[in-house]
């Protein structure tokens, strides 16, 4: 049986305080909406050591095929050019820690479950040539379990109303993506578990009344493998304020052009 970590568990040689830090975040929408607050927790709770942050991700992103909303596609974060700007500033003698997350899009943009997982283990790769710490989570297990066929097609109507995925395509490719996942504990990286717990209605995205919660856990399962304490977990207010972030980047950089992306986004 897989094992998975858990923050009682912490595994890894702890930081000094002199190690400066390269924080890489993949994700899709989950990571969209939290991003800006998770990383300036993690800066936080790291302080002293110098930490830099690189972040790929956007409402809709996938991981093989190139996906977004309404007049935003972003490109695969695979051949993103995040890992070559990791890779340069890796080779200063920073420690690389790495979160891969929100995968599943590609699924609903009718990628096969093979597919993906093969892009994803591409994308763990890239991270190992780094001597990058990796955490990763799963898809939503509840769409494992099996969601009402109904609230399914409403969810895809809503959410991705181009696609054409069935229900059993749907579930399937969850599932065995899901079961290269939890195999690949230890393998690839950490795995971080637990976080359905945190999803809101749709079963998809975290609840706007837990988000706080769900990225305070994935900080907390982190900083405990690299040895750090956590003081203090991430506000509903702090949150909130990350949405905000969210909004003016989509909508005012990715959407309208009124605003320069930052540097650190891909």
């Amino acid at each position: 049986m897989p094992s998975e970590l858990n923050e009682k568990s912490p595994i890894g040689s702890p930081l000094s305080p002199d190690t400066p830090i390269l924080l890489i975040l993949l994700g899709a929408s989950n990571l969209s909406r939290g991003c800006f607050a998770f990383a300036r927790h993690m800066k936080t709770c790291l302080h002293p050591r110098k930490v830099e942050v690189l972040i790929a991700s956007g409402p809709g992103r996938a991981y093989y095929a190139s996906g977004g909303l309404l007049n935003v596609s972003y490109p695969p974060i695979c051949t993103s050019d995040i890992f070559e700007v990791a890779r340069n500033k890796s080779e200063s003698g920073c420690q690389v820690v790495a979160l891969v997350t929100d995968i599943g899009n590609d699924i609903m943009y009718g990628v096969s479950a093979e597919q993906v997982i093969e892009t994803v283990q591409q994308v763990f790769d890239k991270l190992q040539s780094l001597n990058a710490e990796i955490f990763y989570t799963t898809l939503p297990v509840a769409f494992e379990k099996g969601v009402h066929p109904i609230w399914f097609y409403i969810l895809r109507s809503v959410l991705l109303p181009f696609s054409r995925v069935s229900y059993s395509e749907a579930t399937g490719g969850i599932i065995e993506v899901n079961r290269f996942l939890k195999e690949s504990a230890g393998r690839y990286g950490h795995l971080i578990s637990e976080m359905d717990r945190y999803l809101g209605f749709d079963e998809i995205h975290y609840g706007w009344l837990r988000a706080h919660s769900a990225w305070s856990h994935v900080a907390k399962v982190m900083l405990g493998t690299l040895g750090v304490d956590m003081a203090h977990e991430i506000s509903l207010p702090e949150m909130i304020k990350s949405y905000w972030d969210e909004v003016r980047q989509v909508v005012g950089s990715d959407m309208m052009g009124f605003k320069k992306k930052n540097p650190e986004q891909f």
